[in-house]
């Protein structure tokens, strides 16, 4: 072919030439973009600020420490973690208690259904309270809660006599006691027990069953199979603590009407990862002293040494957000000074 001929092919095919060529320029172009989503995680994945949606750094409802020393991680099992999950949106649907309902509750534990006192509270809700003997009732208008306890309930351990109940136990006699009061129980799931010690000065927490005069079990919801923990790790959606011989000597007890709709793909930090940033990124939520250390602990403070035995995976609303974020919670055993305690870490599981 000669150059004359090249030059006509080319004036005749024009316009399919330049049609092949803008095909081939879409064509790569396509190809580099999904190179780079696969490089970055894909669509959707990352920190959470893509598609105009910034998800919220973690901050925590109550009370919060630092871990100002040592961290030893000897007695932690390497957990495999997934490499991302799902936050979600919350939508609460706003429901109250009304004050004759509050008062069939009542009746439901043994009050007579009328109230004893009434207050208004900042939040607008009401709380009607009962009271009897030895125990108090209230009812929270919204957020829908209910309160039982004896008026002394360290009278009501210290010195009682029989078995604490093991875990199995405890969690059928929880629902049963549930059940029993007409409190729906089919979508909790366990969330944990503690072993406590009531005395005079300070509850304390123990891992000898034989030592505890109280066993507290709770229960909490659950989302795509995630833990959803409660405001404060004190106040999870139910906690029902019983004494030796098995009686229900205090109950929170939370209604909620929340439905869960995923709303971005965050990547999480993996096990190194997550230990690596615990001293520094670590809130502590919970402390409370061991049965050795009950007599001398005065107040919660920064931990001067902390030594983790379990890591979860669990879910957390943020404060002043409708959004679950991934967490990672660490339990296990602590110093202030030399105060032997125990406590519970929380740190941000979302990968920055």
């Amino acid at each position: 072919m000669t150059l004359n001929d090249l030059s006509e092919f080319l004036e005749s095919n024009r316009k399919k030439i330049l049609f092949l060529v803008l095909i081939l320029i879409i064509g790569v172009g396509a190809l580099i973009f999904w190179r780079s989503s696969e490089n970055n995680g894909g669509l959707g994945s990352g920190n959470g600020k893509e598609d105009g949606i910034e998800v919220p750094a973690f901050t925590f409802a109550g009370d919060t420490w630092k871990i100002s020393g040592q961290v030893d991680f000897s007695k932690l099992v390497k957990v495999d973690f997934p490499e991302e999950t799902a936050v979600y949106k919350v939508e609460e649907r706003r429901e109250s208690f009304t004050e004759p309902q509050a008062q069939n509750i009542a009746e439901r534990f043994g009050f007579e259904p009328k109230t004893t006192n009434k207050a208004e509270l900042t939040d607008g809700g009401t709380m009607f309270v009962f009271a009897k003997d030895e125990t108090n009732l209230a009812v929270f208008s919204y957020p829908r809660e209910i309160r039982y306890s004896y008026k002394d309930i360290t009278a009501k351990t210290a010195n009682v006599k029989g078995s604490i109940y093991s875990r199995e136990t405890a969690e059928q006699k929880a629902k049963e006691y549930l059940g029993g009061k007409n409190l729906p129980a089919t979508d909790l799931v366990f969330f944990g027990v503690r072993y406590l010690i009531y005395g005079v000065e300070a509850i304390a927490q123990t891992q000898n069953s034989k030592s505890a005069n109280a066993l507290e079990i709770s229960f909490v919801q659950a989302v795509d199979g995630q833990k959803i923990l409660g405001k404060t790790i004190s106040e999870p959606l139910v906690k029902i603590i019983f004494n030796r011989a098995g009686a229900v000597v205090s109950l929170s007890y939370k209604e909620t009407g929340q439905t869960f709709t995923e709303s971005k793909i965050v990547s999480l930090l993996d096990f190194t990862e997550a230990t690596g940033k615990l001293k520094e990124g670590g809130l502590v939520i919970s402390i409370l002293p061991s049965e050795t250390a009950k007599e001398r602990f005065i107040e919660a403070n920064d931990l001067t040494s902390f030594t983790p035995q379990l890591i979860s995976l669990v879910y957390y609303q943020v404060p002043e957000t409708d959004f679950l974020i991934p967490i990672y919670l660490f339990e296990g055993k602590g110093a202030i000074s030399d105060i032997e305690v125990y406590a519970d870490v929380a740190l941000s599981a979302i990968k920055p």
